[in-house]
C-alpha cells in the first residue's frame, strides 16, 4: 500500500521503504491524491510542465513510475485519479497525546513546512495550488498543535509545551499562549434571546439566504454558532476572514469537501485556484449540489473602508444562491459592528440581522453557577458573581479565569491574567504590529486624553494612531461627566468632545502590559512631569509609581486645599441593614458609557458597575422621570468600591449620590470622607454604607424629579428597590419594558 508524505518534504513510501521519485512525479502524485478526483491528462500536463511537449513529458513520468512499481493509472484512459493514503490523514487520526511519554511520537511526523520541494515546479497555477494546499494543511496542523500546547501550559508542563512550540516553529507556524478553549468546560454561558433570534434567522433562510452581523468576543461567537446547528439539518463552516480571496476560497473548499459523500467525490469538482471568479462559481455549484443547509461564518471581518474589492461581490453571489444559506460576518468590537451595519444593509436590505452577545451580567453568571452545581447562600453567591463580573467587565474568558482562582478578590488587580490577555490581543489581529505598539504606549495613560497628550507620547503619528483606535473601537470620545435617563438608559455623547478614552480598561491593561518594564517606567515619568501642574492628583499617581520623590512633593503642593470635613447638612437617615428585595421578571437592558460604566436594568434591579484606571473618576448621573414630594427611600448594596486611598482625589469619589428635586446631592461612601472638599455647596456627605450587605436609606429633598449618581473608579452598586413620592423603580421598569425588544441577556 502506497503512502504519500506531505508533512515536510514530499515523498512516497510502501510500508517502511521510501520510493525514489523525480520532483515532477512527486508533484503529480501529490496533486491527484490531495484533489481526490479525476483530472484529464491534458490538464495535468499543462499544470506541471506548461510547455509545448507537456503531454510527452507526462507520458515519460508515468512510464518511470510504472518502472518503479507504481502503476495505479489505467492505460489509455484520458482521466487520471489516485486514491492514496497520506501521512496527514494518519496523523489527524491519532488521538492527541494525554501522556508526556506519547508526545515525541505524536510530533515525529511533523518534519517541516508541508509540501516542501514543490514550491518552484510547474506553471504559476500549480504553484498557487501548492500555496493554497500548504495553507490548508498548516491550518489543520496548527489547530491541533495549539490545542495540545494550551493544554500542556494549563497543566504547568512547560517543558513539554516548548517541544510543541519548537515543532510548530519548524513548520513555520505561530502558536499563541491563548487557550484553544476556555476552561473549565463544565461552565457554559448562554444567551437565550440571541439564540432564539438566530433560530428565527435559520427558519427564514429556508426561503432565501440571510446575512447575520454577529458581535461578541471570539471565544463566545464560535461556540454559539456550533450550538445553533447541533441536532439540526444545518452544517456550520467557520473561517477567519482573510484579505486574500484565493486562500479564503481554498479554505472554504476544504471545509465543504468533508460534506461531499465519498461515492460522489469523483464527480464533484472543487476549484483549481486558477481564477478567483471561476473558483467562486465552482464553489457555488458544489454548495447547491450538496443540497444541505449551510451556515458559513467569516470571523473578525475588517472595517468597510478596509474591505478588499472582491468581498462585496462574493457576498452578493453567495446570497443569491438557491439553497438554505446563512452567512455570518462577526467582529469583537461594538464600534466596528456599528460601522459595518450601513454597508451590509445596502447589500441585502431586510435580509440583514444584527445579533449582539452582550457581556455577562450578574444574573447570567449566577444562573451558570447554579447550573454547574456551584450554588451557595444567596448573598454569598451574589457577592462573588458581582465581584467577578465587575473585575472582568463581563468577558467570558476573564470570568472563567477568575472563577478558577481559589479566592475571588474584593477588588480587581490591574494586571490582566496572561491567558486572558492573549485572547484579547489575538482579537486585535486587524491592527498592525506598529499601531499596536503605539496604542500600547497610549495605554499607559489613565483615563481621558487629548491629541496634545497623545502627541507627547507618540509624536507626529499620534493623530493617525488615534484614528486607528477609533475605527477599531478601542477608543471612544468621553467627557468628564455622563448623564443617562432611566428606564430607557438613553445616552448621547457630545460631538464637540475632544478627549478620548480606552473603551475597555481590561483591553487597555492588556495592551499596556505588552511594553517592556523599562519603557513603561519611562512613560510614567514623562506623564508625571507633564501632568504634575495641570492635573496634580493624576500627576501624583504617576510620580508615585515612577518612584520620583521630587515630583511627588511637587504634585502634593499643587493639590487643592483640603477642608476640615465634607458638609454634613444633608437631611438623610444613616444606612440600616435590610433584606434583599424581591425581583420582578422583565428582559435585561444594558448600556455601556464611554467612560466604562455598565448600567443595566435586570429583574427590576438597577446595576451600576465600572472597572476603571487610577485617577479621578468621572461622574455618572441617572435621571428618573416623574415628580415626587421630595421623600425618597431605597434598598441597595455595594459589593465593589475603590480600595486605594483617595486622599488626593478631587472631586470626592462616592458609591452613591441621591438628589431629590432641587435639593442637594447627598453622597455616600464605604469609608469616612474626612479632610476632603465637597464638590460644591450642593453636595453634602450623607454617611457611610456597608460593603457586601443590603442596606436601606431614606431622605428628604425638594419637590421634583429624582436623580442617582456615582463617581468611582471601581464600583459594583445594585439598587433593588427605590421609591420617590408615588413612583417606584419596579413600576417604572414593568410599565416601560413589557413588550419591548430585548437588548441583552434574559431568561
Amino acid at each position: 500500500m502506497l503512502t504519500l508524505h506531505v508533512l515536510g518534504h514530499v515523498h512516497v513510501s510502501r510500508g517502511p521503504q521510501s520510493l525514489p521519485l523525480s520532483s515532477k512525479a512527486a508533484a503529480l502524485l501529490t496533486y491527484l491524491a490531495l484533489e481526490g478526483r479525476p483530472h484529464h491528462r491534458e490538464h495535468l500536463a499543462g499544470l506541471l510542465w506548461d510547455t509545448s511537449d507537456a503531454l510527452r513529458n507526462l507520458r515519460v513520468e508515468l512510464a518511470r513510475l510504472k518502472g518503479r512499481g507504481i502503476d495505479p493509472f489505467p492505460a489509455r484512459q484520458p482521466m487520471l485519479s489516485l486514491g492514496c493514503a497520506t501521512d496527514l490523514d494518519s496523523w489527524l487520526a491519532i488521538p492527541q497525546p494525554t501522556q508526556e511519554r506519547d508526545l515525541l511520537g505524536w510530533l515525529a511526523p511533523l518534519r517541516g513546512p508541508a509540501l516542501s520541494g514543490l514550491e518552484d515546479l510547474g506553471s504559476s497555477a500549480f504553484r498557487g495550488w501548492v500555496d493554497q494546499q500548504r495553507q490548508a494543511i498548516h491550518d489543520r496542523v496548527e489547530e491541533r498543535l495549539q490545542l495540545t500546547y494550551s493544554r500542556l501550559e494549563e497543566q504547568g508542563l512547560s517543558a513539554s509545551a516548548e517541544l510543541v512550540r519548537a515543532r510548530a516553529d519548524l513548520m513555520g507556524l505561530a502558536l499563541s499562549a491563548r487557550p484553544a478553549s476556555a476552561p473549565p468546560a463544565a461552565l457554559t454561558f448562554r444567551w437565550p434571546a440571541q439564540e432564539e433570534q438566530l433560530r428565527q434567522v435559520l427558519a427564514r433562510a429556508g426561503r432565501s439566504p440571510q446575512l447575520v452581523l454577529l458581535q461578541g468576543h471570539s471565544e463566545t461567537r464560535r461556540a454559539l454558532l456550533e450550538r445553533m446547528v447541533q441536532n439540526t439539518s444545518w452544517s456550520a463552516v467557520q473561517l477567519r476572514a482573510s484579505t486574500r480571496q484565493p486562500l479564503l476560497l481554498a479554505a472554504l473548499a476544504q471545509h465543504l469537501w468533508q460534506f461531499v459523500p465519498v461515492d460522489q467525490r469523483a464527480q464533484t469538482h472543487l476549484p483549481h485556484g486558477q481564477n478567483p471568479e471561476t473558483d467562486l462559481i465552482e464553489l457555488g455549484q458544489v454548495m447547491v449540489a450538496l443540497g444541505r443547509p449551510l451556515m458559513i461564518a467569516l470571523h473578525d471581518v475588517a472595517y468597510p473602508g478596509q474591505w478588499p474589492d472582491w468581498l462585496e461581490p462574493m457576498l452578493s453571489f453567495l446570497l443569491d444562491l438557491p439553497l438554505p444559506l446563512v452567512l455570518v460576518l462577526s467582529t469583537t468590537w461594538p464600534a466596528l459592528a456599528s460601522g459595518l451595519r450601513p454597508a451590509l444593509s445596502q447589500l441585502v436590505g431586510p435580509r440583514l440581522h444584527t445579533v449582539t452577545l452582550p457581556p455577562l451580567s450578574v444574573h447570567d453568571l449566577m444562573r451558570s453557577l447554579e447550573a454547574q452545581g456551584s450554588a451557595g447562600l444567596a448573598g454569598t453567591q451574589r457577592a462573588r458573581a458581582t465581584r467577578v463580573v465587575q473585575c472582568s467587565e463581563g468577558l467570558p474568558v476573564y470570568v472563567r479565569a477568575l472563577l478558577g482562582e481559589k479566592d475571588t478578590p474584593l477588588q480587581h488587580d490591574a494586571r490582566v491574567p496572561r491567558q486572558v490577555s492573549d485572547w484579547l490581543l489575538a482579537d486585535l489581529a486587524g491592527v498592525s504590529i506598529l499601531e499596536r505598539e503605539r496604542l500600547a504606549r497610549l495605554a499607559q495613560v489613565y483615563g481621558r486624553f487629548d491629541v496634545v497628550l497623545a502627541s507627547t507620547l507618540l509624536g507626529e503619528c499620534a493623530p493617525a494612531t488615534l484614528g486607528v483606535g477609533l475605527q477599531a473601537g478601542l477608543l471612544a470620545p468621553a467627557g468628564t461627566a455622563e448623564d443617562l435617563t432611566l428606564p430607557h438608559l438613553d445616552y448621547r455623547s457630545s460631538d464637540a468632545e475632544n478627549h478620548l478614552i480606552f473603551a475597555s480598561d481590561v483591553v487597555r491593561s492588556a495592551l499596556a502590559a505588552t511594553l517592556p518594564a523599562t519603557e513603561r517606567h519611562a512613560l510614567r515619568a514623562t506623564l508625571a512631569a507633564v501632568l504634575v501642574s495641570s492635573q496634580p492628583a493624576l500627576g501624583l499617581v504617576y510620580a508615585t509609581r515612577a518612584a520620583l520623590p521630587e515630583l511627588v512633593q511637587t504634585a502634593r503642593r499643587a493639590l487643592p486645599p483640603r477642608s476640615a470635613a465634607c458638609d454634613r447638612r444633608a437631611s438623610a437617615a444613616p444606612a440600616t441593614p435590610a433584606e434583599e428585595p424581591p425581583g420582578r421578571a422583565h428582559p435585561r437592558h444594558e448600556v455601556r458609557t464611554p467612560n466604562g460604566y455598565r448600567v443595566g436594568l435586570d429583574s427590576c434591579f438597577l446595576e451600576v458597575m465600572r472597572r476603571g484606571p487610577p485617577g479621578s473618576p468621572p461622574l455618572l448621573t441617572l435621571r428618573l422621570p416623574g415628580h415626587g414630594t421630595g421623600r425618597w427611600t431605597l434598598t441597595a448594596r455595594v459589593d465593589v468600591a475603590d480600595s486605594a486611598p483617595q486622599h488626593a482625589a478631587f472631586p470626592v469619589p462616592f458609591v452613591l449620590g441621591v438628589r431629590a428635586g432641587t435639593g442637594p446631592r447627598v453622597i455616600y461612601t464605604v469609608g469616612p470622607v474626612l479632610d476632603q472638599p465637597a464638590d460644591s455647596d450642593h453636595q453634602h456627605f450623607g454617611g457611610v454604607v456597608p460593603l457586601g450587605q443590603w442596606f436601606s436609606l431614606s431622605g428628604q429633598g425638594g419637590s421634583g424629579p429624582l436623580e442617582l449618581s456615582v463617581r468611582a473608579g471601581d464600583i459594583a452598586l445594585t439598587v433593588g428597590a427605590l421609591r420617590w413620592g408615588e413612583h417606584s423603580l419596579h413600576d417604572l421598569c414593568l410599565n416601560t419594558f413589557l413588550g419591548t425588544p430585548v437588548h441583552g441577556s434574559g431568561d
